[in-house]
């Protein structure tokens, strides 16, 4: 992609930092299980593959968890505490300081395709484990209403520029549009998109001239921000 825009520019996925050698093991054994959980599936991956993967015995493995479930929730809350860190530190108002909506959506667009592209088999070991069982499921869906809330907060925030004659209702539309258009691009378990084959540029380009178009933003005179209608698009 495209380098990234200003009001994201020093925003990071957040992960664990320093650690022990015995949390350096459990990183290693929990990356391994992500990635194997991810491409093969959690029935078809054994306690001994992620031992294999993560160099590492398998007494080590059952060192750190008590079995192949316990290793499974362990994934599901790593990514869920990474989740709910980046959440945070993106949804920050003093980042968006002077960022106008379209600003704002072209960052989140740009930073979910970064992010999605970045440990795919860990993410979506994530969301496998929490499609088996109902409290992660539960768990899960506050996580992303978290994220969404936040992002309709933003938005909202900058309602006078929205032309929408409903703005709550409007953002609460895009952010969903988007939402889904974005599962469907980075979750899709293979399945063909009419915009699979396009450059993750283009795709955000046109996600967002989409999205501008049904909140009928106004002109840049108006809304200030970072050249925000020739980055819509318009």
């Amino acid at each position: 992609m495209t380098p990234r825009s200003r009001w994201i520019s020093d925003l990071h996925w957040v992960r664990t930092g320093q650690q022990s050698r015995s949390q350096r093991t459990q990183a290693s054994l929990l990356e391994a299980a992500a990635t194997l959980f991810g491409e093969k599936g959690i029935e078809a991956t054994s306690v001994a593959d992620v031992a294999a993967a993560a160099g590492c015995s398998v007494g080590s493995v059952y060192h750190h968890f008590r079995d192949k479930q316990a290793l499974l929730y362990a994934v599901f809350e790593r990514m869920s505490e990474e989740f709910r860190a980046t959440t945070r530190e993106a949804l920050e108002p003093r980042r968006w300081e002077g960022a106008s909506v379209a600003d704002v959506l072209r960052s989140f667009l740009e930073f979910s395709v970064e992010v999605g592209r970045d440990r795919p088999a860990f993410k979506r070991a994530g969301i496998l484990a929490a499609q088996g069982d109902p409290a992660l499921r539960e768990h899960y869906a506050e996580l992303r209403t978290e994220l969404y809330e936040g992002m309709g907060a933003l938005l909202l925030s900058r309602a006078d520029e929205i032309g929408h004659p409903d703005p709550e209702l409007a953002v609460a539309f895009v952010l969903d549009q988007l939402g889904s258009m974005l599962g469907s691009r980075l979750e899709s378990d293979g399945v063909p998109t009419p915009l699979a084959n396009r450059p993750d540029d283009a795709f955000v380009q046109e996600a967002l001239r989409s999205a501008c178009a049904y909140l009928q933003l106004a002109p840049p005179d108006e809304t200030g921000g970072e050249n925000s209608m020739e980055r819509s698009g318009r």
